[in-house]
């Protein structure tokens, strides 16, 4: 089997774009393709997730309810908002959802509690995730463009 590592990939296989750096391929049945654990992927992503430092954008809000396997309404319900509310998020695609930056920490913190991160990671994770620059870029008058989470791939899919 050919392998080879290529210094730039864009996967979108979570619904979005994610820039993933030193990438490990295979040759299969004549098409090169990652050579990924794509379970530890998931996480990686979910992780950078939780702690991005500018908004979620609606198919990462999508990416996050089907990854823990909620329905709109149950993931609505975890946040006490509606079905209809969860549905307007993910409506916006790539664009950052409007969401009340109180509610987003709320999702950034379910990602860190389904993933079971331990307790001095969790509380790190959760000061990273700042409030007031959330409802800062809100307000913002200028359009926020969509930045692919970045990842090195032999970086990434170490456990």
């Amino acid at each position: 089997m050919d392998r080879k590592i290529i210094d730039h990939f864009f996967y979108e296989g979570l619904g979005f774009p994610i820039h993933l750096l030193n990438v490990p391929m295979m040759k299969t049945r004549g098409e090169w393709t990652p050579d990924l654990d794509y379970n530890q992927l998931q996480k990686a992503v979910l992780v950078a997730l939780a702690t991005k430092p500018f908004s979620l954008t609606g198919n990462e809000i999508r990416f996050i309810r089907k990854h823990f396997r909620r329905t709109l309404e149950a993931f609505g319900q975890e946040f006490g908002v509606s079905h209809v509310a969860v549905m307007d998020w993910e409506k916006e695609k790539n664009n950052p959802v409007k969401i009340n930056p109180a509610t987003e920490k709320c999702v950034r913190l379910f990602i860190i509690d389904e993933l079971h991160v331990g307790d001095h990671k969790f509380r790190e994770s959760y000061h990273q995730v700042e409030i007031k620059k959330l409802a800062q870029l809100q307000k913002s008058k200028r359009k926020l463009h969509y930045e692919p989470l970045t990842f090195d791939a032999e970086q990434a899919m170490i456990a």
